[in-house]
């Protein structure tokens, strides 16, 4: 049996993390009509357009928005969750970037990977690694108006795997879910959609649509042997939203 290693044992460990890899530049996958197509372009289009900066805030953001619009067609929306997130994003001008009020209670929401794990058995795969857990259910970022916020951790993951007899690339997932609970006081700086967030002098970058904010955690989620090599990683986009 192997161990799955989480880089976010607690959510804190997010902001450990300097932000100044370069973003994902590749171009998004040709539409499909199949909703696991779908599903994977928004996760690249979300991970290109967490690099978005003045030049390129219209390509990605126009990109982004037609990947959720392909993936309500192709998947649904019951929620109204990804319809949310496109009026959010509106035009894409920029002009349209609003500087939204970050004061409040932000709740994890999504962990998107690059590719979609069953980590829970059921058989079916998710990008959205948090739809396969029962753990990290109330992580949240409380935003003071006077440029603190306090990240707050209640639980971390311990996940195992081994190899599916017959098979050589599918596994069963075992999931221990261990309460702990961990505060960590932060500070807090925004310029329109872009936030920064200072836990001990190590800065993370954030972008914020509409009542969604995320960052990007370079090799986030990965899994190892027991001898320590880690033999998957993934890239990780944390999702919070408003409460």
């Amino acid at each position: 049996m192997k161990k799955l290693s989480l880089y976010l044992l607690c959510v804190v460990g997010a902001f450990l993390i300097s932000c100044e890899d370069e973003p994902f530049d590749g171009d998004i996958q040709n539409t499909g009509t199949t909703c696991e197509v779908a599903i994977a372009n928004t996760a690249q289009a979300a991970l290109n357009f967490l690099g978005v900066n003045v030049d390129n805030y219209m390509q990605l953001c126009t990109a982004y928005r037609d990947a959720l619009q392909a993936q309500i067609d192709a998947c649904g929306d019951a929620d109204g969750s990804l319809q949310a997130a496109v009026d959010g994003l509106g035009d894409c001008s920029n002009n349209n970037q609003q500087a939204a009020d970050l004061e409040g209670t932000w709740l994890l929401t999504a962990w998107i990977g690059e590719e979609a794990i069953d980590l829970n058995n059921d058989g079916t795969p998710s990008l959205n690694f948090l739809d396969e857990l029962d753990c990290y259910e109330n992580e949240t970022i409380v935003f003071d108006n006077d440029g603190t916020a306090v990240i707050m951790s209640t639980s971390f993951a311990e996940i195992s795997f081994e190899i599916i007899v017959g098979t050589e690339d599918e596994y069963s997932y075992t999931i221990a879910c261990i309460e702990e609970l961990f505060n960590s006081d932060v500070t807090w700086a925004q310029i329109e959609n872009a936030v920064t967030i200072t836990d001990q002098g190590t800065v993370s970058d954030w972008i914020l649509n509409g009542n969604e904010l995320s960052t990007l955690i370079p090799a986030g989620f990965f899994s190892s042997n027991e001898d320590g090599s880690v033999i998957l990683t993934q890239d990780l986009v944390l999702v919070y939203t408003k409460q």
